[in-house]
């Protein structure tokens, strides 16, 4: 019965037809900012102040997320992380070590260990820690307290950290309107009893990868033709009519330096470098049909990586790279899909790559056909057994996908690539995996053959212990990083 909760707890949400659909929102005000995505979810963040001069530590860098999703009376969740490297150990691990959260001196609470790390779109976070609810609702009175407020957190061994309250309640204000909570009882500035235009969760859009796609062949589809193209003087003429919009445009086309990959069996992907920066460059993409009649189809310039129908850019807010930005675009069997769009926070000197996952655009990126076509997983239609069933399905066919992705990272590791004894483990160790993931389940399964939770029972199992194996395969993928370097 267990994996029969599973499934319903990734269903539960608040419905409510007055509700609208709203597109992403990114905004900041003095040392607080909020990011919202396509589904609704909003994230504010707020820091130490910038301003303030460094005097008992009052700025030492620090970081809270409060994330909501839209809907009536959504739980706020919160988390607090410190700079790395910004307090004393005393010899013991980091992890730990004993924080409080002490506002205006008056209140004082212990805050729980250190969370496990964890995986987002291949940025690795780490070093938060969860506030309580009741810390949350204590944050936030002081966040929208009028007047001289002081909010800190403190450890065992002398260290401060001071939240900056500076722009708070302008941005939590924006979050409530965002999600339609202004003067509801569900705000958190301005409350009120209307309830009509509560904004609710928005479904992720769905994006299937064809299983003829470049991204699903074990083998590469680009054939030695293909390759000769970058170096074949008719068509590098056909390309640098294409190119002139990029910073790099050498006067003879015999200089375009060009890498020309297999999409399909008529397209081509065409990259070739576009501009640079300080710390940042772009290439352009092209989606190219052999027929040269038909103009080269412009997609981005500011690639980072291009590799079997997924474009990646990667932008550092600058040069020591604390802030980042990045997309990601997917081939769905007809055109190239913005499936990710995020950025980590302000330049704060948090960590290394940023401090938090804060989206403008998630998806549900599968292999194949959508399970759940024509059902909106946010809605009642979730809750019969067939929605339950098919919402199911799409929620694992999305682990399954980065799981997938993981074991490609894994296998491109020189470490693994250069030992094929090895690679051929691996290999083994997931087939292993998933003879053992398929038989339990189906063992879970039959205590249910005679009712109609049976599927769902088996998808329940499966999906709970895909999502294991993932974080299990993250961290392998770490170690072998760290090897690598």
């Amino acid at each position: 019965m267990q994996s029969y909760v599973r499934i319903a707890g990734l269903l539960s949400f608040f419905i409510s037809t007055s509700g609208f659909a709203l597109e992403g929102l990114s905004f900041s005000h003095g040392d607080w900012q909020v990011v919202c995505d396509n589904t609704n979810t909003c994230r504010a963040v707020g820091y130490h102040s910038y301003i303030q001069e460094p005097q008992d530590n009052n700025s030492a860098p620090v970081s809270v997320i409060l994330q909501r999703q839209a809907g009536a009376n959504a739980q706020i969740q919160g988390k607090v992380k410190f700079a790395e490297g910004s307090y004393d150990i005393d010899g013991r691990e980091g992890g730990n070590e004993i924080f409080k959260l002490v506002i205006n001196d008056s209140y004082m609470s212990h805050l729980g260990p250190e969370m496990p790390a964890y995986e987002e779109q291949g940025m690795r976070f780490s070093g938060e820690r969860e506030l309580s609810q009741d810390q949350i609702s204590q944050l936030l009175n002081a966040l929208t307290m009028k007047g001289r407020v002081s909010i800190k957190f403190t450890n065992s061994t002398g260290n401060e950290w001071h939240l900056s309250t500076s722009g708070s309640t302008a941005v939590l204000l924006k979050m409530d309107d965002f999600q339609g909570l202004v003067d509801t009882p569900f705000g958190i500035v301005k409350k009120g009893q209307s309830i009509g235009n509560i904004v609710q969760p928005k479904q992720a859009p769905v994006i299937s990868i064809p299983l003829t796609s470049a991204s699903v062949q074990q083998g590469s589809l680009t054939t030695d033709k293909d390759r000769r193209l970058a170096t074949d003087p008719e068509f590098k003429l056909r390309m640098k009519n294409a190119i002139n919009q990029c910073d790099f445009v050498p006067s003879d086309s015999d200089d375009l330096k060009l890498e020309v990959s297999r999409l399909t069996k008529t397209q081509l992907v065409v990259t070739a470098p576009c501009w640079s920066a300080a710390y940042n460059y772009g290439d352009g993409v092209w989606l190219v049909d052999d027929n040269p009649a038909i103009e080269p189809k412009f997609i981005t310039d500011s690639s980072t990586n291009y590799a079997n129908g997924i474009i990646d850019e990667f932008m550092k807010g600058r040069g020591i790279a604390d802030c980042v930005s990045a997309k990601r675009l997917i081939w769905n069997g007809s055109d190239f899909i913005l499936a990710d769009d995020y950025s980590t926070g302000d330049c704060r000197e948090i960590a290394m790559g940023g401090a938090w996952y804060l989206p403008t655009q998630v998806s549900t990126v599968i292999l194949g056909d959508d399970p759940a076509a024509g059902i909106d997983c946010q809605s009642e239609q979730a809750y019969n057994t067939e929605g339950m069933t098919k919402c199911g399905q799409l929620e694992l066919a999305n682990v399954e996908w980065k799981l997938t992705e993981v074991i490609k990272s894994i296998s491109a590791l020189e470490h693994v690539a250069n030992n094929s004894e090895l690679s051929t483990a691996y290999g083994q160790a997931q087939s292993s995996w998933l003879s053992y993931r398929n038989d339990a389940c189906r063992a879970e399964m039959l205590t249910y053959e005679q009712g109609s939770m049976a599927i769902p029972v088996l998808i329940g199992c499966k999906l709970d212990l895909t999502e294991k194996r993932l974080k299990e395969l993250q961290l392998t993928k770490e170690s072998l990083s760290f090897r690598d370097y």
